[in-house]
């Protein structure tokens, strides 16, 4: 039985009362981390803490468990914790890898949590593709969430891409606990002008995350998008047209990636105010960028050391910002 569960966690009942012993103090905790700071993203500071953690679950922080019984003991030596790193879009194919390489690279880098479109595999191979994406995704250590790949092929009757993925096949995936909606809707033009095939896939996931594309598009035709209910654009280009979806309250997501690289263009428009807003993504990052210059982490240092975004900041856009906006 599965009482506490989100996409992206279930406990079970008997896992569910070891963290709720470890966090009132009765039961010992697997791990103490001691001699920690974490960094706030809420109040944007840096406090001296403790971290009890129970099987796979952060059961409590704070000085309050400094003396902490536990089955392991791990001394920080003062340095600061933070959230795992998570990517808000990217097509892991296109980084030449399958997702457990991409594991191997990204995870000890710091990026926890992946949120990818399998669309290249998916144009070519259709439903047997994508499967294979979510099956990879139940086996590894690093969160991979996959979303529905939405425009297959991109533009219907101007490719021969090789696979079909309809609506009937994209509908069995969705009560999978690594689904959290609609891939990219790259069909803008097709939303903007009420094409019943685009719309059936919109309704169908309404109740979901509705993942955006639609690059340079402003005034009535970017409302007229927005009012599909797409949630997010990460083809976004110039700044006046991020600070535009922004303002009609769209979710802006940073790229920089091997061949589009935006953050440069739009680090200016982060302030602490809309950073909840904002989220870094990768794209399309080939392994040589990855292991020469990083992944998210390489985003982060970008935004604090290049573009002097605070630190609580810049960690809000690489974690805090794309939780909440998935959910």
């Amino acid at each position: 039985m599965s009482i506490a569960h989100k996409r992206t966690q279930t406990l079970s009942r008997s896992e569910l009362k070891n963290v709720l012993s470890v966090a009132r103090g009765d039961l010992a905790a697997d791990i103490l981390i001691k001699n920690v700071k974490i960094l706030d993203l809420v109040n944007g500071e840096v406090n001296d803490s403790a971290i009890v953690i129970s099987g796979k679950t952060i059961a409590g922080i704070g000085l309050e468990y400094l003396d902490a019984d536990a089955l392991q003991v791990i001394d920080a030596k003062g340095f600061t914790a933070v959230p795992g790193f998570i990517d808000g879009h990217l097509h892991i194919e296109s980084s030449m890898m399958n997702p457990f390489e991409f594991e191997k690279m990204t995870l000890p880098l710091g990026t926890t949590s992946a949120i990818c479109d399998p669309h290249e595999i998916t144009n070519v191979m259709g439903d047997e593709g994508f499967s294979w994406f979510l099956r990879s995704s139940e086996l590894m250590n690093q969160n991979l969430f996959v979303q529905t790949s939405s425009c297959v092929p991109a533009l219907p009757g101007f490719e021969t891409n090789g696979g079909e993925f309809t609506l009937a096949q994209m509908k069995q995936y969705k009560q999978h606990p690594n689904v959290l909606g609609l891939a990219e809707m790259m069909n803008f033009p097709g939303v903007i002008n009420g094409n019943d095939n685009v719309l059936d896939k919109i309704e169908e996931y309404s109740d979901m995350n509705l993942d955006g594309h639609c690059p340079l598009l402003r005034g009535k035709a970017l409302n007229a998008y927005i009012a599909s209910g797409i949630q997010n654009c990460h083809e976004t280009v110039s700044k006046e047209e991020g600070k535009e979806k922004l303002q009609k309250g769209m979710a802006l997501i940073i790229r920089e990636g091997s061949v589009a690289k935006n953050l440069k263009t739009l680090a200016p428009l982060v302030n602490e105010f809309n950073s909840t807003q904002c989220f870094f993504w990768t794209d399309d990052r080939n392994p040589f960028e990855i292991q020469h210059e990083g992944h998210i982490n390489y985003l982060l240092k970008q935004m604090m050391n290049v573009h002097n975004v605070a630190p609580h900041v810049a960690y809000r856009l690489s974690s805090y910002s794309a939780a909440k906006h998935f959910g």
